[in-house]
């Protein structure tokens, strides 16, 4: 016998699953014939003078059929005495048919593991769908469980239609994404009912009017989302970046699976539970909890029990783990680089309506008072006519620590109209009309010297507010453009700031830089955003400076001016680094409101009722300078203010998902550093 054969005699392992079967099926075979032998034919094996060539040559027919299936190794024309086999299956012969049992089970597990495999994991007897891999923890569809029953993700109807508008659409990657956020809203959904349930009047209550609000919020969100699937193909599905960066990029793609598919499980038995709980209520009148004895009685509503209630508490404790567990996922604290950032997308401090910091106003200024005074040069005014922008150093230098002030609690508490700035990642905290929604930037509006030196540099007798924005840390940063997000005005009208709280250009980092002069060209059209210097008369303008502001700098500009702003390489701020600034624009006396539109439309939301051509004014626009009128004051002070018109964010909404084509572009120099 060869070492081989003498191997697998002793018990080695066979070289594969299906060779073990046929070897284990031919030692049978051979044993069997040999151990029928013996017993038939006891004295021939016995006897030396019995007719041994027969046997041998029936022996060795045998063995030749073992060794071809590689169990037995045994030489070509090998010859094994009778005897010898007799001895060979006394001996070895229950072990050798032990072995073959566990080579047969070991297949039909083997078998039954490929069966199991080809059927869904969700539902055991149905076949897996060919266009899903019932992998859970795959890398580009965490959470694969074989389950389709209508075959929709192999439906290309939707897909084709899409594409034949030029954009690339993957309709797996659109449902995935689908049911994370379904999952993450039914996790925030059971936790409220929940917590309703368990401490009633904690929460605070719905209206009809906190319901339409929602409803606003949900679908701005969902556009984004819808854009944001579109257009940037590389998108995690489910990853909104509310972090400042990808979910993958401080782990691997395996890990990422498996916390994506750890929050679908969680999302799944949140909707399922959600889907109980209205049931339930719809049936017994509790959402949470249930008393026999009511259901019983067919009673709708009763007094909770010491039992429910503890029962209820117990559920709250879990629902509030769940809850903070899933915001922490969200908001992506874990692997954020920047306090700021993750601050800016605290859930649990979110805000709405008109926020009051608790923020002294600087020394000297007294609430109601007027606007303070402060004087520039006549050459101060030349160069801003001249070259299109100005940087008055230290013109704000009295309101750094009430701004600072301010916009730490901004960030410590945000507010929901932030969210969706946020999410597209561009700044750590980036919010629209803050004077509407906080106390602390209205009185910095009405109080502040701002108004004064526009009126001076526009050389207008009045001052009135279009809209301001408050921005915190660039983190992609502006290619050359102009600025067309000015409110609802045309451009000879709009009067551009920017007010630093911050020193910023460390490193080029934030830093502002203009073209100098370039407010004068005539080749830029008034809908453009981004511009390429070596387009039309653009070139005419060789003259650049770069702003590096100190605490209190005011820089003010014409909104035709080209300019830039250049973001960290990494595109997110270091802890310990910030850049706060707040700016907006300023409108000249005698502007003309314009409905605008489009992409203009989204610094014109707010709910007031002018109309196109009319003479821009009241409490929504309100004067600033020379001094501000009571009427619209009073409607400011009184809350009345309606920053967010449901009108006017689902016609911005239509208006830009059938013109989407024409913002692709945006996408593409958003980050530019040239």
């Amino acid at each position: 016998m060869s070492d081989a054969g003498r191997r697998c005699g002793e018990g080695g392992a066979p070289p594969s699953a299906p060779a073990a079967a046929v070897a284990a099926a031919a030692v049978l075979s051979y044993y069997s014939a040999a151990f029928a032998s013996a017993s038939s034919e006891p004295e021939q094996l016995k006897s030396s003078s019995a007719p041994s060539k027969l046997r041998q040559q029936s022996s060795s027919s045998r063995l030749a059929s073992v060794s071809e299936h590689g169990m037995l190794g045994l030489t070509s024309g090998a010859v094994v005495s009778g005897s010898a086999l007799a001895a060979a299956a006394s001996i070895g012969g229950r072990r050798r048919r032990g072995q073959a049992a566990r080579l047969r089970a070991k297949l039909q597990e083997k078998q039954a593991e490929q069966s199991k495999a080809s059927m869904s994991q969700a539902l055991p007897f149905v076949a897996v769908p060919g266009h899903l891999t019932n992998i859970p923890t795959n890398t580009k569809y965490p959470g694969d469980l074989g389950f389709d029953p209508l075959a929709l993700g192999a439906d290309e109807y939707v897909s084709d239609v899409i594409r034949n508008f030029g954009f690339e659409f993957d309709a797996l990657r659109w449902y995935r994404e689908s049911e994370l956020m379904h999952g993450r809203v039914a996790m925030l959904a059971v936790f409220k009912v929940i917590l309703d349930a368990s401490f009633p009047g904690v929460a605070p209550v719905e209206n009809s009017s906190s319901m339409w609000e929602f409803v606003q919020i949900m679908a701005m969100l969902e556009a984004f989302r819808g854009y944001r699937l579109l257009f940037n193909q590389d998108a995690i599905a489910g990853d909104l970046g509310i972090a400042g960066q990808k979910q993958g990029d401080n782990m691997l793609l395996q890990e990422l699976a498996e916390k994506q598919y750890k929050e679908l499980q969680n999302g799944r038995l949140a909707m399922l539970a959600f889907a109980g709980m209205a049931t339930q209520y719809e049936v017994t009148g509790r959402a949470v909890g249930f008393d026999l004895d009511a259901a019983l009685l067919g009673t709708a509503t009763q007094t909770p029990t010491i039992e429910t209630i503890g029962t209820d508490i117990a559920l709250t404790i879990a629902g509030v783990g769940m809850a903070v567990d899933g915001i922490r996922r969200l908001s992506g604290q874990e692997n954020s680089a920047n306090s700021i950032a993750s601050k800016a997308i605290n859930l649990m401090k979110l805000q709405s309506g008109v926020q009051e910091p608790q923020v002294s106003l600087p020394a000297g200024v007294v609430a109601g008072q007027a606007p303070v005074k402060y004087e520039i040069s006549a050459e101060q005014v030349v160069s801003f006519e001249e070259d299109g922008v100005i940087m008055i150093k230290g013109a704000m230098k009295d309101w750094v620590p009430f701004l600072q002030a301010v916009t730490d609690d901004q960030i410590d508490n945000p507010h929901i109209w932030s969210l969706v700035g946020r999410m597209s990642g561009m700044y750590d905290y980036i919010q629209r009309n803050m004077w509407m929604t906080n106390n602390g930037f209205r009185d910095f509006l009405y109080y502040s010297p701002l108004g004064h030196i526009v009126s001076q540099l526009a050389r207008t007798e009045e001052v009135r507010c279009s809209t301001d924005m408050l921005l915190v840390n660039p983190n992609r940063g502006f290619g050359w453009h102009q600025d067309n997000q000015n409110g609802p005005i045309d451009f000879p009208d709009a009067i551009r700031w920017w007010v630093a709280m911050d020193r910023c250009g460390q490193n080029d980092f934030g830093a502002p830089e203009y073209l100098l002069g370039s407010h004068r060209n005539t080749s830029v059209s008034s809908d453009a955003v981004f511009v390429n210097l070596e387009d039309g008369d653009l070139g005419s303008f060789p003259r650049k400076t770069k702003f590096i502001p100190e605490p209190g700098d005011l820089i003010i500009w014409n909104a035709r001016t080209i300019h830039r702003i250049v973001a960290p390489p990494d595109q997110k701020w270091d802890e310990g680094t910030q850049r706060r600034a707040i700016g907006g624009t300023m409108a000249r006396a005698g502007a003309i409101y314009r409905n605008k539109g489009g992409a203009s439309g989204i610094s014109d939301l707010a709910g007031h009722t002018q109309k196109n051509g009319e003479a821009l004014g009241g409490p929504y626009f309100p004067r600033i300078f020379p001094d501000r009128l009571p009427e619209e004051q009073a409607v400011r002070d009184q809350k009345e203010i309606v920053g967010r018109s449901p009108r006017k964010m689902l016609d911005l909404g239509i208006t830009l998902m059938s013109n989407a084509s024409k913002y692709v572009s945006f996408t593409k120099v958003i980050g530019k550093k040239d």
